[in-house]
């Protein structure tokens, strides 16, 4: 396999470098600021349902099949997030919580599904997808009734993510050469 981070940043290794010292930053400042850090996710989750909502009620509009359960979906996207953008931040951030809890749990349950899949048609290493999705759909039902410690959980691990997939780009780069143009 080529060198991935040479070809992504065209042998410029300052980009590289410059990504990874944002990404070791960003984490670090999840741990000085965890409640930040929730706060423009949650703000960045807003946006982003909002965007999804238009995006779907225009798919709509162009598409020559109508699917009503498109614009349902865009509408009531949209809706929710103006509704979102004037409720409380605790409203916001319960909201953004289950939203979450219910993307751990949905994952769970198709890493589950998908090993059976995989193991019915003869496929190895399906026990770790299994565990994955055994985790997962743990995990989702506790942060689902658990709200705010999966807030808590998710800025620690986000943290941690940032600062070792910064020092990893980091290495990358430095080991990188650069790409033949």
């Amino acid at each position: 396999m080529e060198n991935v981070v040479g070809n992504v940043t065209k042998g410029h290794k300052g980009l590289g470098i410059a990504a990874s010292i944002i990404m070791v930053l960003l984490g670090i400042g999840v741990f000085i600021a965890p409640q930040f850090f929730v706060n423009m996710m949650i703000w960045i989750f807003v946006i982003g349902l909002m965007i999804y909502g238009v995006f779907m009620i225009y798919d709509y509009a162009k598409s020559e099949v109508k699917n009503g359960w498109s614009l349902t979906s865009g509408i009531m996207a949209v809706i929710l997030g103006f509704l979102l953008v004037f409720a409380p931040a605790l409203a916001r951030a319960e909201t953004f919580g289950f939203m979450l809890a219910f993307m751990t749990l949905f994952t769970g349950i198709n890493q589950i599904t998908a090993s059976s899949v995989m193991k019915k048609q003869g496929g190895s290493g399906t026990g770790w997808l299994l565990a994955a999705g055994i985790i997962n759909t743990i995990l989702g039902f506790f942060f689902l009734f658990n709200p705010y410690v999966m807030l808590f959980a998710f800025s620690i691990i986000a943290g941690i993510y940032l600062i070792v997939g910064g020092i990893a780009l980091f290495a990358s780069t430095m080991s990188s050469h650069p790409a033949e143009q």
